[in-house]
């Protein structure tokens, strides 16, 4: 690289900075706990942790930008339209508008009559627009923009020999979104050269070997974690894939074209077999009666044998009885019936349709809760089960607050009385929650109030009802 070629793609970086804190943190994927006590099913949320949603974020931006050098001295342009372009290229850039951005440098390289040192100024910056405008693009579950963005970044990256960590950063970005619109063989070519760009790229290393297990290729998996620098996360998630490497050796797969289930060969093939009528007919139901839209790729559900479960993902309570993380993870036992499965995966289903529904971001934990338990166990025409002598209805900051934070006796509890909310939502607007469920996006807001917005509710109105009813144990029923 000739020095003032990379001066002047340094000095673009400095003026536009923000890549870099894109890669910095991550859109942490979604874990979800089917909680079960002696009286009924319930469910929970459990922290969260690695899984396919990787490391998608927007760039920070400032409504300040920074100061620069004078263009003119710096980079041999004096007209003042170029120099006024340049700043309001700037602007734009640093306070978040990527896409405007993107246009206004398009525009200015297309006039043939502007300076060859503006020009060259210009292409330096195009990789940077284009790889935050794509980051941005991921942010808000937009991954064909985001593709079309980080290919073209990819491209002008590699010509311009830029430094191997942002080179790093487009790739990562652009396998993710390949991965998520199911395309693993892009992806797995990207996240391999992000890591090669960056060798201490752990996050690619980390959506790669989630890429692997997708695939069944375990122990490709378990050598990708051990080539990285040890660290917290990477210690963490190689002991649990060593793990799931001894199970998923003995797994098949069992495609529907929604599912892809495994399932433990010579033990569970009846149980695949249930599993795949159940979740196919169950998201007919779901996506005819609440709005929820059927996933583009299949969804991964993962059978294992119960009393392997807990060990297999390290650090499941004992009383799980299913799990979503990216995955439906679910444990059964040889010869079980449908009549015992068909609950927990519904249930499950029901996060693994929220999550395709916002992007893998996080809803409300009263109603994720409250919808797995509604939608995926009750039945129509079934009502409301109090418990015999109910407890005071939580205050309202607790139905925000991550439920793993509670004990067992607490946590089933506020499960129980977060499925109350809900049923009492439907009681007030009968079409409330497919109202609420179709208009989740990954671009939407989901703050209490913001999942409300749809029928013109808000939570305090919502949680005053559902208090008072609950005081008099109001009977509500499915309708």
């Amino acid at each position: 690289m000739n020095a003032p070629k990379y001066l002047m793609i340094a000095a673009g970086l400095i003026l536009m900075a923000a890549l870099a804190a894109a890669a910095a943190s991550r859109i942490p994927s979604i874990r979800h706990y089917f909680f079960s006590d002696t009286a009924n099913q319930q469910s929970g949320q459990g922290p969260s942790g690695f899984g396919p949603a990787g490391s998608a974020t927007s760039p920070v931006t400032s409504t300040n930008p920074p100061a620069v050098p004078d263009l003119a001295a710096a980079f041999g342009f004096s007209d003042p339209k170029e120099i006024e372009a340049a700043q309001q290229l700037r602007v734009l850039f640093t306070t978040g508008a990527y896409s405007k951005s993107l246009a206004l440098a398009e525009l200015a390289l297309a006039k043939p009559d502007i300076s060859a040192a503006f020009r060259a100024w210009l292409t330096a910056q195009m990789p940077v627009i284009l790889a935050s405008e794509g980051w941005a693009a991921i942010a808000t579950g937009n991954c064909d923009r985001a593709i079309e963005s980080l290919r073209r970044a990819a491209l002008l990256a590699t010509a311009a020999e830029l430094p191997g960590p942002m080179n790093a950063d487009i790739r990562r970005g652009l396998g993710f979104c390949l991965k998520k619109t199911g395309q693993p063989g892009g992806a797995e070519e990207n996240f391999l050269e992000a890591i090669k760009s960056n060798p201490q790229d752990q996050e690619s290393r980390l959506l790669l070997a989630d890429l692997y297990e997708s695939d069944g290729r375990f122990s490709e998996a378990v050598h990708t974690l051990e080539e990285a620098q040890p660290s917290p996360d990477i210690t963490k998630r190689l002991e649990v894939m060593r793990r799931r490497a001894g199970e998923g050796d003995l797994q098949q797969i069992q495609r529907t074209p929604h599912f892809n289930i495994s399932y433990r060969t010579g033990e569970h093939e009846a149980l695949a077999a249930q599993a795949a009528q159940i979740l196919e007919s169950s998201l007919d139901e779901f996506t005819d009666r609440y709005g929820y839209k059927a996933p583009l790729t299949p969804i991964e559900v993962v059978l294992y044998p119960t009393e392997r479960f807990s060990w297999v993902l390290g650090g499941v309570p004992d009383w799980a009885e299913g799990i979503f993380d990216g995955r439906m993870r679910i444990p059964v036992r040889s010869g079980g019936s449908q009549e015992i499965i068909a609950p927990v995966l519904r249930h499950e289903l029901v996060h693994a349709l929220n999550a395709n529904m916002t992007g893998g971001r996080t809803l409300p934990p009263w109603l994720e809760e409250g919808l797995a338990q509604r939608i995926g166990e009750m039945p129509r025409g079934g009502s409301f089960p109090f418990p015999i002598k109910p407890p005071p209805f939580a205050p309202a900051a607790d139905f925000g607050a991550s439920y793993m934070s509670f004990g067992s006796a607490a946590a089933g509890s506020i499960y129980r009385q977060s499925l109350y909310l809900v049923m009492t939502l439907e009681t007030l607007e009968s079409d409330a929650l497919r109202r609420v469920i179709s208009a989740l996006s990954s671009e939407a807001g989901t703050s209490p109030d913001a999942v409300l917005a749809p029928i013109g509710g808000n939570f305090a109105r919502l949680y005053d009802t559902s208090s008072r009813w609950w005081r008099t144990r109001e009977p509500l029923s499915v309708r």
